[in-house]
């Protein structure tokens, strides 16, 4: 029995040297009560009545008092001073005034200044790390109080250009803004959004300390919510030349069989692929397959931007359908810009100026419809929509669109150029000659 005894003696020994669950433990608990002092709130407050319209968390990244937060949560002060302010309250109750320093659009990411600067700040990481690796999101969810709330790394969301870390962690509405933690305390990746059942998204931590870099090239003195609007036309151009770059540098695109054509499938990652039938256009057969990205940047309430949408519709009318009826249904599907387009308020964007025309093209004739728009504070980027409507095919309609949100003019034209070209005729066969073509409805 001495053997099993001296075992028993041993494991006491061993717990009085490690009291029960070492320090180390309750990571939590431990990260929360070393750096929760330098997480604040941040309260935009409408100036009239003096309640807070919008909410998210930030945190403190240098002893001057900078603090760092999603730009989605400045988004209204910055573009309505005269109408909004933002104040900061920490964990202790003290509230005080921010000012806005610099943003970045592209990443949802801002930098404020605190009136008064808080004793503590936070180190900035990497977001390098091995995948289920935890992690530790601190904010203030729904205006309950501070939380911290344990996850893990689960690498970046490759299936955006935007690429963010997915963190599995509930990440709740008033977190926006708040840091995600390392064991070392440092900062790998900052709060954005959440896609439920706990599955949230963090910018990782290196655009946030490009925005830092940036910041400090600014002179000392520099209004850079005077000059906003300038900044955020250059992130966009930069941006939107990136993304669409990406698309047309790829040499070969995809190219999938869909009704009389071949049409582009997927021609990047960033792009998502579905498909489907519409049941409810009795008595036509309509098939429908839509390609599109996951981003969209938010620039202000009610304005969005970044976003590339295709989609290809593909009708045949039933045997007891007349085809008369079959061209009257088919004109309707004849859509518009404005009927597609949801993602600004009038006062944000220009309307569209369209060109059409009647085109030759994969051994179809075309109606074409070509509209871009204006974005009226930042000038130098417009929203684009190309329309093919197949006519002239007898007992089958087939329709293209292609939307592209934010992007150049000269983009814009480059894009919707390169996807014509990438319609093809299903069977490899050259046009017919301009004197042979068919012009009328053919039974």
């Amino acid at each position: 029995m001495r053997p099993f005894f001296s075992i028993l003696a041993l494991l006491a020994f061993v717990m009085t040297l490690h009291p029960a669950h070492a320090a180390t433990s309750d990571e939590a608990e431990r990260l929360y009560r070393a750096y929760g002092d330098a997480v604040y709130q941040v309260k935009v407050i409408d100036i009239t009545s003096e309640k807070k319209n919008a909410l998210g968390s930030g945190f403190q990244i240098t002893r001057g008092g900078l603090l760092a937060t999603n730009y989605h949560v400045v988004a209204e002060a910055l573009h309505n001073p005269a109408r909004d302010r933002l104040v900061y309250v920490s964990n202790k109750g003290v509230t005080g005034t921010l000012t806005i320093e610099d943003v970045d659009v592209i990443h949802d990411l801002a930098l404020v200044k605190m009136q008064k600067p808080g004793k503590r700040w936070l180190r900035l990481g990497t977001s390098r790390l091995p995948k289920g690796t935890a992690l530790y999101s601190i904010g203030n969810p729904n205006d309950l109080g501070f939380t911290i709330v344990p996850g893990t790394f689960n690498g970046l969301s490759y299936d955006s250009f935007t690429k963010n870390i997915h963190f599995s962690g509930s990440i709740n509405p008033g977190m926006s803004g708040g840091p995600a933690l390392g064991r070392d305390g440092r900062v790998a990746g900052i709060n954005v959004e959440t896609a439920g059942n706990g599955i949230g998204f963090l910018v990782p931590v290196e655009h946030l300390t490009e925005l830092l870099a940036h910041d400090r090239k600014m002179p000392p003195d520099y209004d850079f919510v005077a000059h906003a609007d300038t900044h955020l036309q250059q992130q966009l151009l930069a941006s939107q030349n990136h993304n669409i770059g990406e698309l047309l540098s790829n040499k070969r695109w995809e190219s999938v069989p869909f009704g009389p054509v071949r049409v582009p499938g997927q021609i990047n990652e960033a792009l998502k692929c579905w498909g489907d039938r519409n049941t409810s256009t009795d008595p036509l057969d309509a098939y429908f397959s839509i390609c599109m990205t996951q981003d969209r940047l938010f620039l202000y309430e009610g304005f969005y931007s970044g976003s590339v949408l295709y989609r290809y519709d593909y009708f045949i009318p039933k045997k007891n359908l007349s085809l008369l009826r079959f061209y009257n249904f088919y004109q309707n599907q004849f859509g518009t810009p404005e009927t597609d387009y949801r993602n600004a308020k009038q006062g944000d964007v220009t309307n569209f100026s369209c060109n059409s025309s009647f085109i030759w093209h994969a051994g179809f004739r075309w109606k074409a419809n070509f509209c871009i728009r204006q974005y009226k504070l930042y000038p130098k980027i417009f929203d684009m929509h190309l329309y093919m409507a197949m006519i002239g095919a007898g007992r089958k309609g087939f329709v293209v669109t292609l939307m592209a949100q934010g992007v150049s003019k000269e983009n814009a034209l480059a894009l919707a150029r390169r996807f014509i070209e990438e319609i093809k005729p299903r069977k490899e066969s050259a046009d017919p000659p301009p004197n042979k073509r068919r012009t009328g409805g053919e039974k």
